[in-house]
């Protein structure tokens, strides 16, 4: 069963990476212009794909799992629920709180809560809400009944419930576009003015367009590098108007991840940035910079006219950037549920949602 890959690795580099990195509210560091970090959400299970819209910031919140545990693979155990939600961050009466607009939904954890997937990835543009669930294989022993019937789809979030807008695992098992492997985990999800949404399916290596009348078909393809699959985990939309995808391949010691950019009609690749550490979040501010989540090596790296500079965030995610005043937001202890999870056997904070100013 493939629904935790790509998170339970390398977790020692990144516990030591992020060790000494203060759960609550901090400066990123010291003197004058320096970022200063506010934790404005608390409490949220395994927080992931961020995404800012009109003053509120939508967070995936991937679940903490549930009692009914399947497989023990070299993951161990898989513990299955309907924990997984999209919440709503906003500024209210002198404080920043939240709330769900949408749970219930499937989610598949470690057994006490850690790294879980489920609702990944969500985008917001003008109150309409999206969201896109992983996928897990019939013989992993699933249930199949709603709304477990929501794994590998595209989802509109509105009014409370989540409806099906089009299936993003359908496309990788008629078509299998990278040919290494017939598998999807479909993690994130960006809504284009247009009306089409992008998916990308971190586990088939690829894009997936989905039009405003819920057809899915492929759109790009990414091929291997640096020894390593591709496994796009971020979207995000330049101001030169061309899809920006954040892919998982590298570690913090070896930062071989890209940032690609993409066609968003052709689907072309037109080039990338590299030398990353493995990618979960990107976002860009009006003025064009770069803004990086590098999941294990425990930083957001800016990429601002050629030069970057960094901010230690525990296990960040999803990044959102408000268009308005540039500051910054970030999903961290991303891989933690809300009582937190246990690493080289230290127990961590629960997941979070950050703000940077001054970044």
């Amino acid at each position: 069963m493939r629904m935790r890959s790509g998170l339970v690795v390398a977790t020692s580099v990144a516990l030591a990476a992020t060790a000494g990195i203060a759960p609550a509210a901090a400066t990123a560091g010291h003197g004058k212009g320096k970022p200063v970090i506010r934790v404005i959400a608390k409490g949220l299970d395994n927080p992931r794909q961020l995404s800012y819209d009109d003053g509120h910031v939508y967070v995936a919140e991937a679940g903490r799992g549930g009692r009914k545990c399947v497989g023990a693979g070299p993951e161990g155990e898989t513990c299955v629920g309907l924990s997984s939600a999209v919440t709503k961050i906003y500024w209210d009466g002198g404080a920043w709180k939240h709330r769900r607009v949408v749970q219930g939904l499937p989610s598949g954890a470690a057994p006490d809560g850690g790294f879980a997937t489920g609702v990944d990835g969500v985008s917001a543009r003008h109150g309409e809400v999206w969201g896109v669930e992983t996928y897990a294989p019939p013989e992993a022993g699933i249930p199949t009944k709603p709304p477990w019937n929501t794994l590998g789809k595209l989802l509109r979030v509105r009014h409370g419930k989540a409806r099906i807008a089009a299936d993003i695992t359908a496309v990788e098992l008629k078509h299998n576009p990278h040919k290494a492997s017939v598998e999807s985990n479909p993690y994130a999800v960006l809504a284009l003015p247009d009306g089409r949404k992008i998916v990308a399916d971190a586990a088939g290596n690829d894009l997936v367009v989905v039009s405003r009348h819920g057809k899915a078909r492929p759109l790009t393809v990414f091929p291997d590098h640096d020894g390593n699959q591709s496994v796009p985990t971020s979207l995000a939309l330049g101001p030169d108007g061309k899809l920006y995808v954040g892919d998982l391949n590298g570690e913090a010691a070896k930062p071989a991840a890209r940032v690609w950019r993409v066609d968003p009609w052709s689907g072309k690749i037109l080039g990338w940035k590299s030398g990353f550490g493995s990618i979960s979040g990107i976002a860009f501010n009006d003025d064009g910079d770069l803004y990086v989540s590098q999941l294990f090596a425990g930083v957001v790296t800016k990429v601002s006219h050629g030069k970057r500079t960094s901010v230690k965030v525990p296990f960040p995610a999803g990044v959102a950037v408000d268009p308005y005043d540039g500051k910054v937001y970030v999903s961290a202890w991303s891989v933690a549920d809300r009582d937190g999870t246990v690493l080289e056997g230290r127990k961590t904070p629960g997941g979070q949602v950050w703000k940077i100013l001054g970044f």
